[in-house]
């Protein structure tokens, strides 16, 4: 068993590139020492790995999804048996306190487990629920064990869930998913509303731009919210038959919106970038003061930082910029959330 100042990072596959540019713009000394595969980077930072990952949180990175320090490293060859990771876990005894919520977080990475994840989940909950009367937990946790599995290494660390920059093991983020489904795009919508925390029980009415056939819309309408939406193509028939939603079909260049009606606008449109923002800030009269707005931006080419930076102009013309990510069920894309000036 190893100290470390290391921490591990992770970030879609496709955009390891640009995580890592944000991330060395925080500490310029920072190295990448290991690719453990699926977006997941080994960090040793030149800062201690603590005030760096504070660093992190506090910058919002849009290509980071999850981060954890790492305490101990075990060597297992290839190998790893619960007995070995409770030796670690009983150094953490001042700070997993009695009925402190812990979520054990498990990863693997071209490693091979004596005992499946969940098997070795199992017996460590069991462990701190007994040694420490912690509450084991999957979601919202106060403090997460993180366990990653990789080659001949197991990386171990203990945070608080806000120093991960999500909740969630690896910042994956996971629906259930069903048949009846309009479109599996209302997901990045319900991620987005959960990563930045949007209250929507303050939202009565909703535009939602580029609608068809329906996903985000369906997620507004899931909420009660009256939705209008426009689209050249058709939108599924069953939320046609939802009395919540009014539905324009054409272009939103000839559809006249009136002043002030909405609490929200939305957009998921495959277009070129440029033009969805330049499309939403002419409706973005059609918002209330302080209405919000959810809107994805696709990244079509290399110049990624000038797309965002470029996209971010525009938009800054009418709205002010609360967060950007490249969510989990993002693609080739980013999603942003702003409210308008």
């Amino acid at each position: 068993m190893i100290k470390s100042n290391l921490l591990i990072a992770t970030s879609s596959l496709n955009y390891t590139n640009q995580a890592l540019d944000e991330l060395r713009l925080l500490d310029k000394g920072l190295k990448a020492v290991g690719n453990l595969g699926n977006g997941m980077i080994v960090l040793e930072p030149a800062l201690d790995k603590h005030e760096f990952n504070r660093i992190v949180v506090q910058n919002k990175p849009v290509f980071v999804r999850h981060i954890n320090t790492v305490d101990y490293i075990i060597s297992t060859n290839g190998e790893v048996a619960p007995r070995d990771i409770i030796q670690t876990i009983d150094s953490y005894d001042s700070q997993i306190l009695k009925g402190f919520k812990v979520a054990v977080q498990i990863r693997k990475a071209n490693a091979a487990l004596i005992n499946s994840p969940l098997e070795i989940k199992r017996f460590i909950d069991e462990y701190i629920s007994e040694k420490y009367c912690a509450v084991p937990v999957i979601k919202e946790p106060d403090k997460v064990i993180s366990i990653l599995a990789a080659n001949d290494k197991c990386y171990i660390g203990i945070s608080d869930v806000s120093s991960n920059l999500s909740s969630w093991s690896g910042g994956m983020i996971h629906y259930k998913k069903d048949d009846n489904d309009i479109s599996r795009a209302k997901f990045k919508l319900m991620e987005a509303i959960y990563v930045f925390d949007i209250n929507m029980t303050v939202i009565g009415s909703a535009l939602d731009l580029g609608a068809a056939p329906g996903g985000w819309t369906s997620v507004l309408l899931d909420y009660g919210i009256a939705v209008t939406a426009v689209d050249t193509g058709d939108m599924d028939q069953r939320l046609l038959e939802n009395e919540n939603l009014s539905f324009i079909k054409g272009n939103v260049s000839d559809v006249k919106l009136s002043s002030c009606s909405f609490d929200m606008l939305t957009s998921d449109i495959s277009w070129n970038p440029i033009n969805t923002a330049k499309m939403a800030v002419e409706c973005s009269d059609a918002l209330k003061a302080d209405g919000i707005a959810v809107v994805t931006v696709k990244l079509m080419n290399s110049k990624i930082g000038r797309t965002i930076k470029g996209v971010k102009n525009i938009y800054s013309e009418k709205f002010d910029i609360l967060g950007a990510k490249q969510l989990f069920h993002n693609r080739d894309e980013i999603t942003l959330y702003m409210k308008k000036r």
